[in-house]
């Protein structure tokens, strides 16, 4: 007698034996379809139609459970966890708040979501600001558009950093590995990073690149930690087979500095667009003080745009130009 694998798992997953799949949304365009989680509105899936490959790192909590982590209020960390406004103390979480936080979906079409988070006695648990937070996804061609809306409902000044953290496959393909990709800039760059260290940025800065506008995966000079660039020139940054055209291109728009995360030995290459950065090592606790958070005037709106492209087959064009 044939039994239905659904009879079977159906019990398991009422008794909670089995984890049950987190609810999504999905937006389709003539060449991508991508997938996001309502909860922190976080990329689940940039995948290309045709051929089915996967852009996105998918999660393997073996190395990183996370794929595209949304990070609001904070980028990564506030020092100690925690922050005072008007000398009250608050804890917040690691990646913020919207990491968590279950979005409602307040527009869809076929190639566009909105998903929106609005402040509450919870949020305001944690962050004492009444604010909306619009994170909208479009798709047009190649190019998956990243729209954060933020609304400060008050009548003073909310503080925040900004960051998405959408992490890539390298490899992208079976048969390659991690030492076959390289990080692709726009532009030559000659500049210092700045040393992150427990999802703290530290006072030194340590030379980086020298007229490049290529780095290996496998580079000596990639850390364990992030790569953090403050303002650079370079506004593409992309992930690239060795001397082949990227794969991915993400270009910053209205973020204008850089955390890049790809520690050796890892299958992934996370690009980070951010808004103010990391907390740093040395810092005030007080979070109107604390000079690398956006003043946000009360009344007002501000949005921030990145974009991520992908080329079809590492590097090949599959659009004629």
């Amino acid at each position: 007698m044939k039994i239905s694998l659904l009879r079977l798992t159906l019990p398991l997953l009422f008794a909670g034996l089995l984890p049950a799949e987190e609810p999504t949304v999905t937006i389709q365009g003539d060449h991508l379809t991508v997938t996001l989680e309502t909860e922190g509105a976080q990329l689940k899936s940039i995948k290309h139609t045709a051929t089915g490959t996967e852009y996105l790192w998918q999660g393997d909590p073996e190395f990183w459970a996370e794929r595209a982590p949304n990070m609001f209020p904070v980028c990564v960390r506030f020092k100690d966890h925690q922050f005072t406004y008007q000398n009250q103390p608050y804890e917040m979480p690691f990646l913020g708040l919207a990491v968590t936080h279950e979005f409602d979906t307040t527009q869809h079409r076929s190639d566009f979501v909105r998903q929106t988070m609005t402040s509450s006695s919870g949020t305001r648990a944690h962050y004492p600001f009444p604010f909306r937070l619009d994170i909208e996804s479009e798709i047009n061609g190649l190019t998956l558009t990243q729209r954060y809306v933020i609304t400060n409902h008050g009548t003073t000044p909310m503080y925040y950093a900004l960051g998405g953290h959408p992490g890539f496959n390298t490899p992208l393909s079976h048969g390659r590995t991690r030492d076959d990709y390289e990080i692709v800039f726009s532009e030559r760059l000659t500049t210092h990073r700045t040393e992150i260290a427990d999802g703290l940025q530290q006072s030194n800065r340590i030379p980086f690149l020298d007229n490049e506008d290529r780095l290996r995966l496998g580079d000596e000079r990639v850390p364990p930690s992030g790569m953090f660039l403050r303002e650079h020139a370079s506004r593409q940054i992309g992930i690239a087979r060795t001397g082949r055209d990227p794969y991915i291109m993400v270009d910053l728009g209205d973020f204008p500095n850089t955390n890049l995360w790809t520690p050796p030995g890892m299958p992934y290459a996370c690009i980070e667009p951010m808004v103010g950065h990391h907390d740093l090592q040395e810092t005030l606790a007080a979070i109107e003080a604390k000079p690398f958070l956006i003043k946000h005037p009360g009344g007002e709106t501000r949005s921030y745009t990145y974009t991520i492209t992908i080329v079809p087959e590492e590097g090949t064009p599959a659009l004629a130009p």
